[in-house]
């Protein structure tokens, strides 16, 4: 013990336990115990995700279940596909209002893309006779040529799981790109019911819509519905590729007052000086509309694609090879697609154009 020591001892007496009860004081700070385990804790962390979980589900279940996105009953077509054909064997499945048609363009002359349709009909407070004049449309192939709301026609649609057919008006529903959703007659585009007068003329006179869909239309595909539905009638829903339509609905021609190729095939009387591609065209229609009124072509009896062939006017050009001989030829500009040609001559006897062998 230094002499410091001793004499401080002899001053405060002695400072031993004093000393220790500091240093435990200081070390008990320095050195904090570890907290305590708690149960409470644990079952509160533990529990914080599936209490997330089943807020994030509640939300909205539909879209985060995917119960319904597997394999389900399919749609059969074959009740409905009876009920329809039984309906346009009977006539019974269209009631066409005419008169709609009244506030179309009246055509003066039908060329080029454009041609009438063979249905004939009369409209109130008019002596003439008139037909639907139908628009083929250019790069049908390459571009959305119709709109929702258009009005077309059709030739018999085997491909789908329900027809269409040739003498029925036909509305768009949904073009190329829409997702289509047809389910027990409810129908929906890109996820919202359709609003439109024809939804609500199936709604006010009993129509029922027929087939079973979820689909995303591609890029050639149109989803259609008959404009003129006749009431209490089952009526088929189709999507129909756009080489399986016609034209649009443009315009009237009158029988009396229309210059055409096609009201003159129609009234029997071939008497003008038309041109190749009329004559060309009109070969087409008559064996399209099956009325085989012109003599056969071998050249189309070896070819399905008649159909095509007539809406595809606009991929075609004419080149002269004489002043009575003509090639018709079909220009796609796409690799892998073959151009077709067909030779036109003039009759030495009748002096029309044929379609040479």
């Amino acid at each position: 013990m230094n002499d410091f020591k001793r004499k401080l001892d002899q001053m405060m007496g002695d400072t031993s336990k004093r000393e220790r009860r500091i240093k435990q004081r200081v070390h008990e700070r320095l050195y904090k115990p570890a907290r305590k385990f708690s149960w409470q804790v644990l079952f509160v962390s533990a529990a914080l995700p599936v209490v997330a979980l089943a807020l994030f589900l509640t939300i909205d279940p539909m879209n985060y279940l995917s119960a319904d996105e597997g394999p389900g009953v399919p749609y059969d077509p074959l009740d409905d596909l009876a009920k329809i054909s039984a309906l346009q064997k009977t006539k019974q499945l269209s009631d066409v209002d005419y008169e709609e048609f009244a506030t179309l363009p009246y055509f003066d002359e039908v060329d080029g893309l454009h041609y009438v349709d063979k249905e004939r009909f009369s409209l109130n407070g008019k002596t003439d006779s008139f037909h639907t004049v139908i628009e083929r449309q250019e790069r049908l192939f390459d571009e959305v040529v119709y709109e929702a709301g258009d009005i077309v026609r059709t030739m018999t649609n085997t491909t789908s799981h329900l027809p269409t057919y040739n003498n029925v008006y036909y509305e768009v529903i949904a073009v190329p790109g829409d997702r289509v959703v047809l389910k027990n007659g409810v129908l929906k585009i890109n996820g919202k019911s359709v609003q439109s007068d024809l939804m609500d003329r199936y709604e006010k006179h009993g129509v029922t819509i027929a087939g079973g869909y979820d689909q995303l239309l591609n890029a050639r595909e149109y989803f259609l519905l008959n404009h003129f539905p006749a009431s209490e009638t089952v009526q088929g829903a189709t999507i129909t590729p756009v080489h399986k339509i016609y034209g649009q609905v443009v315009g009237v021609a009158s029988e009396e007052r229309t210059q055409s190729i096609y009201m003159d095939y129609l009234s029997d009387q071939l008497t003008g000086d038309y041109t190749p591609e009329q004559y060309f065209d009109l070969y087409l229609y008559d064996k399209l509309l099956g009325f085989g009124n012109l003599p056969e072509v071998p050249t189309f009896a070896q070819t399905s694609r008649l159909g095509e062939l007539f809406l595809e006017a606009s991929y075609r050009e004419s080149i002269p090879v004489s002043e009575n001989e003509i090639e018709i030829r079909y220009q796609y500009g796409r690799a892998g697609v073959a151009e077709q040609e067909f030779t036109m001559k003039r009759d030495a006897g009748s002096n029309r154009w044929v379609i040479a062998e």
